[in-house]
């Protein structure tokens, strides 16, 4: 299909569409002539795609791009590309202090090795928990780990049940993209806001456990 086609399809304006292509978020197509193209069914999924990513899920278009050229590109760790792109940006972080972030950092890679993650220490979603731990760190917590791995067990629980073992992404890069950065954008408050509705539940428990006791004392 020619690109003022792609654009009727896909509801998508012509000039979004060029500015998709001038930006790598959408592969070209293929050459016919000095001025012309043709599109095929990948360049209408990869503009739903899109769409969801930035309509459904609200991510920036630069986010959105270093994923979807993590997707181009592929190879064995395309995926793990794409979920690194999410990380927000070093300026959505807390200022990191290079020593206490080496600490927790330690941290962090003994918690992985624990498990048996297959993560290096450099990987963005490794410096991103230890940004987040050091943060913790300077109110709140001053462990070895140890006591975190309660935690790290909780979210392998939940990755296997997210990646199954057949996963197989070579097969069809932008489904895999697509269901890694979905599942990850859009999972993760759906998590935290179950963490939240736990803690107000355990407090309202142990409430009524302090009060039945308090009550059974004054009798």
């Amino acid at each position: 299909m020619k690109v003022a086609e792609l654009s009727r399809k896909s509801g998508v304006p012509l000039p979004t569409i060029k500015f998709y292509i001038r930006e790598g978020l959408l592969p070209a197509g293929s050459r016919t002539g000095k001025n012309q193209a043709d599109y095929g069914p990948r360049h209408l999924e990869r503009l739903a795609m899109i769409r969801v990513f930035r309509d459904d899920v609200g991510l920036p278009i630069d986010t959105i791009s270093r994923a979807l050229r993590a997707a181009d590109k592929a190879g064995e760790d395309f995926v793990v590309d794409a979920i690194d792109a999410l990380v927000p940006s070093e300026s959505a972080l807390p200022p990191s202090d290079p020593e206490a972030f080496g600490r927790a950092l330690d941290v962090v890679v003994k918690l992985a090795k624990k498990r048996g993650w297959m993560v290096n220490r450099d990987d963005v979603s490794v410096r991103y928990a230890a940004r987040a731990l050091e943060a913790i760190g300077r109110s709140f917590y001053e462990g070895t780990g140890d006591d975190l791995v309660f935690y790290a067990e909780a979210v392998d629980a939940i990755a296997d049940c997210e990646i199954p073992d057949d996963w197989a992404p070579d097969e069809s890069p932008d489904a895999a993209l697509r269901y890694a950065v979905l599942g990850t954008v859009l999972f993760e408050p759906f998590i935290l806001a179950l963490r939240r509705m736990a803690h107000v539940a355990r407090t309202r428990k142990l409430g009524q456990q302090r009060r039945k006791k308090a009550k059974a004392r004054a009798t």
